[in-house]
């Protein structure tokens, strides 16, 4: 007994030095780790952070929302103040940096989920983390941001750091601050915001691509209201408030006169490029510069306004647009949209525009087809699906060349179907452009891409077309420097050659047939060497998307034109006008003074001449083997993909003799000339010309009884035989038939 209470003891004094030490070990690592974070004041209240793009002539269009407008916590109304703390920090007042109960429940949720998703972080720690840290999930930083929040609540009151909060705070489309998010939402001060409105504010700041009622209607409507149900819960609105929000739309400002797309655009690249946060970015005074061209991103905006303006007058609709111009580096030159919704990650149906990337490119690269290939246009039904070309017009046969500048369905689908998918889905990731396992089909060859494709994507990839091969990314920002000047990033442009130059080139040509002939004809008045294709995609509702592409030696444009609200366009919007009449008008813009070089010719490309006699009555590519020019066509061919040599049949020339003359008969081919001549004893004639016949061909000659012998032959248009010589011997035949009528009219012995 006595020895079972000296191990007690010995237990106690030994769990007691094991807690003690455990205690000292923790206290004096968090005295070591609270002395070792300071909190940075300057930092923490210098608001006013925002960030300088430049263009490429030097002009700063630093965004008015991403320098922040500093708004007084007094002038706004408490429920604007509440939405925010219901949503986010409903213990704020009460704790000191850090909710101890919030971080149990969380440290229960992260153990089961095996992940770090959950946070609890409190709007002083997520004030910390906005202005002083970085948005790594580590637990080191996490204990840095508590530790922080601790010291912060002892140097500010509570209404100080929710103003400091509220002013710091990331509410999507690159506004920072409730000031500028109200301005950009809904075009008034926060202090304005009705109840409504301050709950979207609230709600959209968790996810702000998520929640954005701009992108995201209705998970923004939805989480608008789970804020308003805050509220109610918390007793900060009544409950006839409560129902009256939750049934209230939410009414975006719509302005489309002030554009910083560009801008925008400049800086998602450079977080990207520098791995930091638009919030990170903007608090570091990082300055980029771009290869914006001022002048021209005015001639883009001014267009996109007049002509889609224009439209929305006629149609009485409300359009989104989009306009990108680069050059061939890749440089973008111009960006500008004309929409309420954020487009960058938009992807959309790129339609016919993407018949010459997933459909004719490989073909000429596998050698299957060239610009002259012949594809009989007919009504076709593979499994069901049952192309039909726009005009609901079956063509017959057709050239690739006139398929493609026509946008023609059937014979691209054809095309694709001897190709095969998976050669397609090949090209086009090479070319860029990522398509899933359930695009596989078919209505590849039709544009149809489940996910849909990124505009920047798709012109990156027509780029390619313009540059022979070679690869080049879509960029908007030339160089970083950071608050002392120095560069931090400077772009080098890179090259990757993805496809064979001769394809390229021959693509290229089609598409200048269609910015002359086709469906964007409107650029043919310009006299330029460009290339052009558009694209337009539909639903059952109508058309959906209208896209026009363009290009020549120098730059490349993209214009897409969209409804996205209703997803539908009016009927009497087409990607042959509006689209196209706005990257025509840029082209004007662009060589008003100079004009574009033509595309050279790749040393393994030649034009070669073909049979048109054989492409037009036997649908076949052939070796011309005659010198008559206007039978002849000539068009571009890989050195690996010329026309053959047909051998033609031999020449069946047949006569005969009857008591009313020799009938001479052949088969005759339209084009070809035909002398047919007569020789009797020494003497030869011309008994007829054949020519622009197709057929078999009888000659009647009655003139032969009083010769014994007659000899005919036929010669082509250069006198050269091509026949046998047939020979008949008239009086014999003569002869022959009396002697047979005299012996018919005798009686037969009797036997």
């Amino acid at each position: 007994m006595i020895k079972k209470k000296k191990k007690f003891k010995r237990f106690v004094l030994i769990l007691s030095l094991v807690i003690s030490f455990l205690f000292f070990s923790i206290v004096i690592t968090l005295t070591y780790l609270y002395n070792k974070y300071d909190l940075n004041i300057n930092e923490l209240t210098n608001l006013n952070n925002g960030v300088n793009v430049v263009s490429a002539q030097g002009v700063d269009a630093t965004l008015y929302n991403t320098n922040r407008s500093i708004i007084d916590i007094n002038t706004l109304p408490d429920y604007v103040k509440n939405a925010f703390i219901d949503t986010e920090d409903k213990r704020f007042y009460s704790h000191n940096g850090y909710d101890i109960k919030r971080i149990i429940k969380s440290a229960f949720v992260n153990l089961n989920s095996k992940s770090k998703s959950q946070g609890a972080s409190t709007i002083s720690q997520q004030l910390i983390k906005n202005t002083l840290l970085t948005n790594e999930k580590t637990y080191s930083r996490k204990i840095q941001e508590i530790i922080l929040s601790i010291k912060m609540e002892k140097q500010f009151d509570k209404d100080e750091i929710l103003e400091m909060y509220l002013n710091t705070i990331y509410f999507g489309s690159n506004a920072y601050g409730i000031e500028n998010a109200s301005k950009t939402y809904f075009n008034k001060s926060a202090k304005d915001l009705t109840l409504n409105e301050a709950c979207c504010l609230a709600g959209l700041i968790k996810a702000p691509a998520h929640y954005s009622p701009k992108t995201n209607y209705n998970n923004a409507y939805g989480r608008k209201n789970l804020v308003a149900k805050n509220l109610f819960e918390n007793k900060h609105i009544t409950k006839q408030e409560f129902a009256e929000v939750s049934q209230q739309p939410i009414i975006l400002y719509e302005n489309k006169t002030t554009d910083n797309s560009y801008e925008e655009e400049a800086i998602y690249e450079a977080c990207r490029l520098l791995n930091l946060s638009e919030r990170e970015l903007i608090n570091n005074n990082y300055q980029i510069l771009t290869f914006k061209q001022d002048d021209l991103q005015n001639k883009v905006e001014e267009v996109n306004n007049e002509i889609i303006f224009k439209a929305e007058k006629d149609t009485n609709s409300t359009l989104d647009s989009l306009s990108i111009v680069s050059n061939n580096s890749g440089h973008v030159l111009a960006y500008f949209s004309n929409s309420n919704y954020d487009l960058h990650n938009l992807k959309r149906q790129p339609a016919s525009t993407l018949k010459p990337l997933a459909v004719y490119l490989p073909c000429f690269e596998h050698d299957i087809l060239s610009p002259a290939s012949v594809i009989l246009d007919e009504e076709i039904n593979y499994n069901g699906f049952s192309p039909k070309n726009a005009d609901n017009t079956f063509h017959g046969y057709v050239s690739c060349r006139n398929a493609l500048a026509n946008s023609l369905n059937v014979p691209a689908v054809k095309a694709l179907d001897y190709l095969g998918v998976k050669k397609a889905k090949d090209t086009l990731s090479n070319l860029g452009i990522n398509i899933s396992p359930s695009d596989l089909n078919l209505s590849l060859a039709l544009g149809a891409v489940k996910q849909g494709v990124s505009l920047l994507d798709l012109l990156s990839a027509y780029m390619v077309l313009a540059n022979q091969g070679y690869y080049n990314n879509l960029c908007f920002v030339n160089k970083i420097l950071d608050k002392n000047g120095n560069v931090i990033y400077s772009h080098e442009n890179y090259n990757s050659k993805v496809a064979d130059e001769a394809s390229c080139f021959m693509i290229t040509d089609i598409l200048k047939d269609c910015a002359k002939t086709g469906t964007a004809k409107r650029f043919e008045s310009l006299g330029l060497n460009i290339a052009s294709k558009t694209g337009t995609a539909s639903n059952k509702k109508g058309n959906t998307d209208l896209l026009n592409i363009a290009y020549t030696t120098e730059h490349s444009m993209l214009t897409w034109v969209s409804d996205i609200s209703n997803n539908f366009l009016p009927s009497n919007l087409f990607s042959s006008i509006q689209p196209t009449e706005i990257n025509k008008n840029i082209c004007e813009f662009l060589y008003k003074e100079t004009k574009p070089k033509n595309f050279s010719i790749p040393n393994s490309i030649q034009k070669v001449g073909y049979d048109l006699n054989e492409y037009e009555n036997n649908h076949i590519l052939a070796k011309p083997n005659h010198s008559i020019q206007r039978f002849i066509a000539y068009d571009y061919f890989k050195e690996t993909n010329l026309p053959e040599t047909v051998l033609k049949e031999e020449f069946l020339f047949d006569v005969s003799i009857s008591e009313t003359g020799a009938l001479l008969s052949f088969d005759a081919t339209k084009g070809d000339v035909y002398n047919v001549y007569k020789k009797v004893k020494q003497t030869t004639s011309l008994l007829d010309i054949i020519k622009e016949q197709n057929g078999t061909i009888v000659i009647h000659d009655k003139n032969i009884f009083r010769e014994n012998e007659i000899e005919y032959f036929i010669t082509n248009a250069n006198n050269e035989v091509i026949s046998d010589y047939k020979k008949i011997r008239p009086k014999d035949y003569l002869i022959t038939k009396l002697n047979n009528e005299l012996l018919a009219q005798k009686k037969k012995w009797l036997v």
